[in-house]
């Protein structure tokens, strides 16, 4: 099914999501006239603050008749049970915090023996699933090519710059900072890659009630001599993972209705109050081309799922050789930024870390090897993605969600058959 224009109800700052349309609700003064009315009587959405973990906000909506004391109440629990769980996923997982059982086994010795706590030990060992179910096209080992790249907390988002103080051996200066967009010496993509090429080495232990991850026997030499050795960024996945985890707690509050969002490209689901829309929860993809200007590209329902979006386009800058544009979704394969192919993926599957994970390979493989795949291992999920052309230009969109609503300015590149398999044109 086309459409001929998307309605922008709610603005999320996203990394592939657009809006998310609170269906008949009111958050942070944005309304959604066009459902007013259709959520049971005195119900009403709230929102949380924003959590700034990992470097991005994150937050949550439950709806719920609030003028019931009682619910207010279990909401303020709630916001406090949330924040203090987000700062031990922070202390467990983040590169960034020094003391995090990640950054210990970052810092380690090649072959080390590590301990992690519960929680590393079970994202690092979903990680290891993720990266073997995707034939390594999900790789969390990816760390200092992302950091080549300027896609690590040290850079500027804006400017994908850093200051001078965390300048490392591999980093390229311009003026008075390290300037991500000079092209990096090909040595270091070559020797970044090819740590990420032990993923498979990484050995996860249990022993007499404690957790531990023995770091692959690997050491790689730049051009000054120094060393690196083998390391993780379970950022991705860690987000997800903690979605997961609050969307439980909002459960266990005793919330029908809401969700959880972190960065607002991994999302953990319950239902929506609204009944017109089946009890779905709305949302509409960025157009890759027009995200800063609200355009979006089709538009996907869901409800007690995971959801996750991933795309090139905003998280990326262009290189000053006027040639490339890197984005931080690294090819493993290549230790560079994925290039043409797929500019978007949203899928929708069992929980936000599964998502999470298979988002981010989806890009990587390109339009022909996803659908492969998608086929072949995804028959639980939905997925809908968008495809640049040759000319980096966005051309069109392959889905395997019977009746895709999407924007008539692009074509549907593809049919379902019998199974549900995709069956791409031409």
């Amino acid at each position: 099914m086309k459409i001929s224009s998307i309605k922008k109800v709610a603005a999320v700052a996203a990394a592939a999501l657009c809006a998310c349309v609170f269906a008949g609700c009111t958050l942070n003064g944005l309304n959604d006239p066009s459902t007013e009315g259709s959520l049971p009587e005195n119900y009403s959405s709230m929102r949380s603050p924003d959590y700034y973990k990992f470097n991005t906000p994150a937050y949550f909506v439950v709806t719920a008749d609030f003028t019931k004391s009682e619910n207010i109440e279990k909401l303020n629990a709630l916001g406090a049970r949330v924040q203090e769980y987000l700062n031990v996923v922070e202390a467990s997982l983040s590169t960034t915090v020094s003391t995090s059982y990640i950054a210990r086994f970052n810092a380690a010795e090649p072959g080390a023996k590590v301990q992690l706590d519960e929680m590393s030990y079970t994202v690092l060992e979903e990680a290891v699933r993720m990266y073997e179910f995707t034939n390594g096209y999900y790789n969390p080992a990816v760390y200092y090519s992302v950091d080549l790249f300027g896609f690590s907390p040290r850079f500027n988002t804006e400017t994908h710059t850093a200051p001078l103080s965390t300048k490392t051996p591999y980093d390229r200066v311009s003026g008075n900072v390290v300037n991500a967009a000079l092209e990096p010496d090909e040595h270091y993509v070559s020797i970044f890659k090819q740590l990420a090429s032990h993923m498979d080495e990484l050995e996860l232990v249990q022993e007499d009630g404690k957790y531990y991850a023995i770091k692959p026997d690997v050491t790689v030499y730049g051009l000054q001599n120094e060393e690196y050795t083998f390391a993780l960024d379970l950022g991705g996945i860690g987000k997800g993972y903690a979605a997961d985890a609050v969307n439980a707690m909002i459960h266990e509050a005793g919330f029908e209705y809401g969700f959880f969002s972190f960065g607002s490209s991994s999302i953990s689901i319950l239902k929506s109050a609204d009944s017109s829309q089946n009890n779905n929860w709305q949302f509409n993809l960025t157009d890759p081309d027009m995200f800063l200007f609200g355009g979006t590209y089709a538009r996907m329902y869901a409800q007690s799922t995971g959801l996750s979006s991933s795309g090139d386009y905003e998280k990326c800058y262009k290189a000053q050789d006027g040639v490339n544009t890197y984005c931080h979704i690294i090819d493993p394969f290549t230790g560079r930024p994925k290039t043409l192919g797929i500019a978007a993926c949203t899928l929708t599957g069992k929980n936000a870390a599964y998502a999470d994970c298979l988002t981010t390979a989806l890009l990587v493989m390109g339009e022909e090897k996803a659908v492969e795949f998608i086929n072949n291992k995804l028959k639980d999920c939905r997925v809908t993605m968008i495809v640049r052309g040759s000319g980096g230009a966005c051309e069109h969109i392959v889905s395997n969600v019977p009746d895709l609503e999407y924007n008539p300015q692009y074509t549907l590149a593809n049919t379902l058959d019998d199974e549900g398999n995709i069956i791409l044109k031409g």
